[in-house]
C-alpha cells in the first residue's frame, strides 16, 4: 500500500485540517489519493444523531462514499476504546487494519492518507495506540505540530519515539491554529531535526512544495 500515516504530538493539533489542505493540493495537482481514517470519537450531534464530522469532510472533498473512509464512530469526546466502553464496545486494532485492508487504494499512482487518533500514543483501540497502529501499516509518518509554546518538546520527544519503532517521517508540519501565533517556532525548532519542516499558515492552502516529498 502506498501513502502515508498522519499523526499528531497531541490531540487537536490540526490533523484534519492539515489532511484536507493535502488533499486539495493532490487534487489541483492531478494526484489520486484516498482519505480513510477508520476511526472517529466525538461524533454525536444534540439531535442525537450520530456525525463524523472530520470524516464527512474527506468524503466531500474526495467525492467518495463516507462509509469508504470511516466505520468506526462513537459519541462521547474520548479516546477510541474510552468512548467505545461508553456504549458497551470494544474496539479492537485487528478491526481497524481488516477495514484499512479493505478499503485503502491498491492503484500504485494512488496515496492513501490515513489519519490516526491524537497523539503518536494516544490510545487508539484496546490496549493499542496508534503507534501500534503505524508499526502494522509501516508506512511513512506525517508529524502535525500545533505552532505554540511547548511544541518544541512535544515534537522532539515524538520525534525520538517514531524512530525507536524503525519508522520514517517524511516531514513535519507546523500548524498555525490561529491568525496571531504569539510564539514562531520554526526557526528554533530547525535547529533541533534535520527532518523537513513546512508550514501551514492559518487558513492558507498547502505549500505546494510538498509535491517534492512525495516520491
Amino acid at each position: 500500500m502506498k501513502g502515508f500515516l498522519i499523526t499528531g504530538t497531541d490531540t487537536d493539533v490540526g490533523k484534519t485540517w492539515f489532511m484536507l489542505k493535502f488533499g486539495e493540493l493532490l487534487k489541483e495537482y492531478k494526484f489520486k489519493f484516498h482519505f480513510l481514517k477508520p476511526v472517529e470519537s466525538g461524533c454525536e450531534e444534540p439531535d442525537g444523531n450520530i456525525i463524523p464530522k472530520d470524516a464527512e469532510q474527506f468524503s466531500k472533498l474526495e467525492n467518495t462514499p463516507l462509509s469508504n473512509i470511516c466505520k468506526f464512530m462513537f459519541k462521547a469526546y474520548a479516546s477510541p476504546p474510552r468512548a467505545a466502553k461508553l456504549e458497551n464496545k470494544k474496539i479492537k486494532l485487528a478491526d481497524i487494519l481488516n477495514f484499512i485492508n479493505e478499503k485503502k487504494d491498491l492503484d500504485n499512482d494512488s496515496f492513501n492518507l490515513i489519519e490516526g487518533c491524537g497523539g503518536f500514543f494516544s490510545p487508539i483501540a484496546d490496549n493499542k495506540l496508534t503507534a501500534d497502529l503505524a508499526v502494522k501499516l509501516d508506512l511513512p509518518v506525517i508529524l502535525v505540530v500545533n505552532n505554540k509554546l511547548g511544541c518544541i518538546n512535544h515534537t522532539l520527544l515524538s520525534i525520538e519515539a517514531i524512530k525507536k519503532l524503525n519508522l520514517n517521517i517524511k516531514f513535519i508540519v507546523l500548524n498555525d491554529l490561529s491568525k496571531n501565533v504569539p510564539l514562531d517556532n520554526f526557526e528554533e525548532l530547525s535547529r533541533f531535526t534535520e527532518i523537513p519542516i513546512i508550514r501551514l499558515k492559518y487558513k492558507e492552502k498547502a505549500d505546494p512544495d510538498l509535491i517534492n516529498y512525495l516520491t
